[in-house]
């Protein structure tokens, strides 16, 4: 067993979270590996790889695990086509993946975890304790308009919430995780004017004007907020929640049970369940895309649950 840390370098408190890894995990042959900069990070998980590490633990947020989760897989790319089908999943399902959660969002760790410290991560690998977990492959529209396929672990959504993340990242770090994500939802919610969408497969059609349309593998995201109750990450399938014509009044009325991860019971929400789903802009207007906690790019944009993928460091389900 050798143990890589792929760890987000520009983490509050980076030398710190460094000593607690070496010192928890003491008894172990670790690597730890330390971004430069944003594009940095995909290429260490590769290097880990290459190194011959087989477990490998994200250091950082949700969107440290989007990159690290496509690291992973770029290194086990069979054709430059990107297509589901494209990559040496059997190989890649022998890579043991975790999170330690170190971010401004930690989001997708809610769902598999429940104790997320280093001693409990040490204590699952010790038991040898993995989950194949599913992960969702995205064909969308990135921030150069050019065509871009990837992959997301946590929640991809459209309409509301690709507007708060963009708003999200240009305040100032002082307002913290809790403060920022929130301000960036009341101020975006008060301006947002719903964009129509059109969101289709084989069996389901839906069209008109939405606030926000949430894809989810995980449960929560904006940080801590439980928008999709029933999302299992091993079915299979993406939990779909579309949010109409909601108030600022309505978000706040609602927003307990949404922290509590509990089903809203108001007309302008609703949950289906879903293995694929396209979604479209039904007006000239582009639609921005949040993946993972990210703004990415816009619509059109195609998405498949891809069941038990990635072997993840947790207990098993």
């Amino acid at each position: 067993m050798k143990i890589a840390f792929v760890i987000n370098g520009s983490i509050q408190k980076l030398h710190k979270t460094i000593t607690s890894i070496t010192n928890t995990f003491s008894e172990f042959d670790i690597k730890i590996y330390t971004s430069a900069d944003e594009g940095h990070f995909m290429q260490l998980c590769s290097d880990a790889l290459y190194d011959n590490c087989d477990h490998i633990i994200l250091v950082g947020g949700d969107g440290t695990v989007n990159k690290g989760i496509n690291g992973i897989a770029n290194y086990f790319l069979l054709k430059e086509s990107r297509q589901p089908d494209d990559f040496n999943w059997e190989a890649m399902g022998k890579i043991k993946v975790g999170i330690y959660p170190a971010g401004s969002g930690n989001d997708f760790v809610k769902t598999i975890y429940k104790d997320t410290s280093l001693q409990a991560l040490k204590k699952l690998i010790e038991q040898r304790s993995y989950q194949m977990t599913d992960i969702g492959w995205v064909r969308f529209q990135n921030l150069q308009s050019q065509e871009e396929i990837r992959f997301f672990i946590n929640i991809t959504d459209v309409g509301m919430g690709g507007e708060t993340v963009r708003k999200k990242s240009k305040l100032p770090a002082w307002m913290g995780a809790n403060w920022g994500y929130s301000w960036a939802i009341i101020t975006t919610l008060i301006r947002y004017k719903k964009c129509a969408i059109k969101a289709y497969n084989d069996s389901f059609y839906r069209e008109g004007k939405v606030i926000n349309l949430v894809v989810a593998n995980g449960k929560y995201f904006g940080n801590g907020l439980g928008i999709a109750p029933d999302a299992v990450v091993t079915d299979g399938k993406f939990s779909l929640v579309t949010i109409g014509d909601i108030t600022l009044l309505d978000y706040f009325k609602h927003l307990s049970k949404v922290r509590k991860c509990v089903k809203i019971n108001h007309q302008e929400v609703s949950y289906h369940t879903v293995e694929t789903i396209t979604i479209e802009s039904n007006s000239a207007r582009k639609i921005t895309i949040d993946m993972d906690g990210e703004y990415i790019g816009t619509t059109p944009m195609t998405l498949q649950c891809l069941p038990r993928k990635i072997n993840f460091i947790a207990a098993k389900r």
